[in-house]
């Protein structure tokens, strides 16, 4: 039997023992934190955030990848516009949330139908994230007849079936997650019908 033996007669297979490491370690900066006992060292813990995004139908244009934090600013989300964010480049220094809500990834020159990118040192806390195929490389999402999505767009959270490729906006409370471990999300995109 092949196991990691936790006590008298009790073994732990190894996928459940990676499960129980990772609740142990959650618990332990949990209880550390509300002691006070370290600072504040729940508010300074980081993790490492990788989004894989799936569903591009062709090579065109770039992908932009939106990370958005818990603030007064999440009644905005989805819409970039109305929120100053930084662009995070690989030689830059990772996102500053306590002074911006949101943090913008491009990924140009795609040479496969998946893509990825992982949002280095991240402060543990709650975040959404949208994704558009930006198939015309202009920056933003386009939109047509009232406000209808012309491109590609994703959330955490949410399957790309449950996106209404027409109308309905996702709110920040559907797409948002939980950040106290590293994470890796997988987002689908959902591209609007072509009339």
């Amino acid at each position: 039997m092949s196991g990691f033996i936790v006590g008298e007669g009790v073994v732990i297979s190894a996928a459940r023992r990676s499960s129980v490491s990772k609740t142990i370690y959650a618990a332990v900066l949990l209880a550390v934190a509300l002691s006070g006992g370290a600072g504040d060292l729940w508010a300074q813990a980081q993790f490492p955030l990788k989004v894989d995004i799936s569903g591009l139908r062709n090579y065109k244009g770039n992908v932009i990848i939106y990370l958005w934090a818990d603030t007064e600013e999440n009644s905005k989300f989805p819409d970039p516009a109305k929120v100053q964010f930084r662009d995070e480049r690989i030689t830059d220094e990772p996102c500053d949330f306590p002074k911006v809500a949101l943090c913008r990834r491009t990924i140009q020159s795609l040479q496969n139908i998946t893509a990825s990118f992982t949002f280095k040192n991240v402060p543990a806390g709650d975040y959404a994230i949208f994704v558009i195929h930006d198939e015309n490389a202009n920056g933003v999402m386009d939109t047509g007849f009232m406000g209808r999505a012309l491109e590609a767009r994703g959330y955490s959270q949410v399957l790309p079936d449950d996106v209404n490729p027409v109308a309905a906006r996702i709110r920040f409370r559907q797409a948002k997650f939980g950040l106290l471990e590293p994470k890796s999300i997988t987002i689908g995109l959902r591209y609007p019908p072509r009339w």
